[in-house]
């Protein structure tokens, strides 16, 4: 367990957790982006049983990700973030679809520390719950992410944290109604695992 860092205490979630943080990210979404269809995080929802199921798996046999969680005073989750090494099963195959995915800026070193989500309930916005999670899995490490646009807070949240747009727009994937993305990093120390 991380100590206490502020008021949000951040550890590592273990397979019992994995209800949780299934339920804190289906709030998130829907807190954050309002504008998508209901389906957007319905259809997240319908299949909640198998998102507790996978991440319990994961959690137990984490891989190259790295998971966090911010527990407010009572100990419930409020925020949840994770990181991996290089890209995702997705990723790879958007890039695929990009030839010039290098001119585009979309392309990133092999191995380098992607942050895949951070999120926390709006209920706990500004009150440093997000900070906490970021320090306590990023540290001073290079890193990317994507975002979405028209999420002018997490951009902002990103900036402080010395990332910078590296990329054009892109649409996302169908499970993401073909919303425009771009990617963020910024420069740090090699990660070393």
């Amino acid at each position: 367990m991380t100590p206490q860092t502020g008021r949000w205490r951040i550890d590592v979630p273990t397979p019992a957790d994995a209800g949780e943080w299934v339920e804190v990210h289906l709030q998130a979404l829907a807190e954050t982006y309002p504008q998508l269809p209901p389906g957007f995080v319905g259809q997240r929802r319908a299949a909640r049983d198998r998102l507790v199921t996978d991440l319990e798996a994961e959690l137990a046999d984490p891989g190259p990700a790295r998971h966090l969680v911010a527990r407010d005073d009572d100990g419930r989750v409020v925020g949840i973030a994770r990181s991996t090494c290089g890209g995702e099963d997705w990723e790879r195959r958007l890039l695929s679809s990009y030839p010039d995915a290098d001119a585009l800026g979309l392309s990133r070193p092999p191995g380098m520390l992607q942050l895949t989500s951070l999120y926390t309930l709006a209920t706990v916005h500004g009150g440093g719950a997000g900070a906490a999670l970021a320090d306590a899995l990023l540290g001073e490490h290079a890193c990317y992410l994507w975002i979405m646009t028209g999420n002018p807070r997490a951009e902002a949240f990103y900036r402080r944290r010395g990332f910078v747009r590296v990329s054009v727009d892109v649409p996302s994937g169908p499970t993401w109604y073909g919303w425009p993305m771009f990617q963020m990093a910024r420069e740090g120390s090699p990660l070393s695992r």
